[in-house]
């Protein structure tokens, strides 16, 4: 049940992120964030706008951030893939069950959820009190869990999503400690997407695509979903 419960919470907290967050300082960010605010098709239109700005990290930043809030939008999905063919980066290819837990809204999970918890909590509770429909309240029960069920499923899709941040940098260079004179390992394309494990004195840990782990300076990536 605490897995469940914190499935649930991690899913609203990134729902409440990802609709709250920043895109790194530009000069046309500020115009856009103050007359449309923070919504999937304001993240879309800025990411467009940075797309013919000649811009793919924030490009691909903010159709990032709109598929969080609106994950069943076509043209977010074609978009995001459209500037990753042209950063010469591999498109994604997400798995048949992550396809479908996407699917789903992320405010319709977050009323799954808790529809579950209330049903299922609300059966458990009331065989006790009503012995003669024991049979017809287990099955409430059991549809609660399936709800909380698809719920866990989500946030354990979305889950990675957490701690990936952008390259939003040009052949951002990898080093072997967070120091600027350590050696480059490798160096990261702008627009790629990497897993960030740990941060430190203004760099981030992060790996690649290809399992290749260094830490990258702060200033050249950023989060997907800010703030936590």
């Amino acid at each position: 049940m605490k897995r469940v419960i914190a499935s649930v919470l991690s899913t609203a907290f990134l729902m409440c992120s990802a609709a709250r967050c920043d895109t790194p300082a530009t000069s046309a960010a500020p115009e856009r964030s103050a007359s449309t605010g923070y919504s999937a098709t304001a993240l879309y239109n800025s990411a467009n706008a940075y797309a013919r700005d000649g811009k793919p990290g924030l490009a691909v930043l903010n159709y990032e951030r709109a598929k969080l809030l609106d994950p069943t939008d076509p043209d977010i999905e074609a978009n995001l893939n459209r500037i990753r063919q042209t950063a010469s980066l591999p498109p994604e290819s997400p798995s048949i069950l992550n396809r479908l837990v996407r699917s789903i809204p992320p405010d319709g999970v977050a009323w799954l959820g808790f529809a579950g918890l209330l049903i299922a909590g609300g059966s458990m509770v009331s065989r006790e009190l009503l012995p003669k429909h024991r049979g017809r309240l287990l099955a409430a029960a059991v549809f609660g869990f399936c709800l909380l069920g698809i719920t866990l499923s989500c946030a354990i899709t979305v889950w990675p999503t957490l701690h990936q941040a952008v390259v939003v940098g040009h052949s951002v260079p990898v080093r072997v400690s967070p120091t600027l004179i350590e050696e480059t390992l490798f160096v990261l394309p702008e627009a790629d997407v990497v897993s960030v494990s740990a941060e430190h004195d203004g760099f981030m840990l992060v790996t690649n695509r290809a399992g290749r782990t260094g830490w990258a300076p702060n200033s050249n990536l950023a989060l997907i979903v800010p703030g936590h």
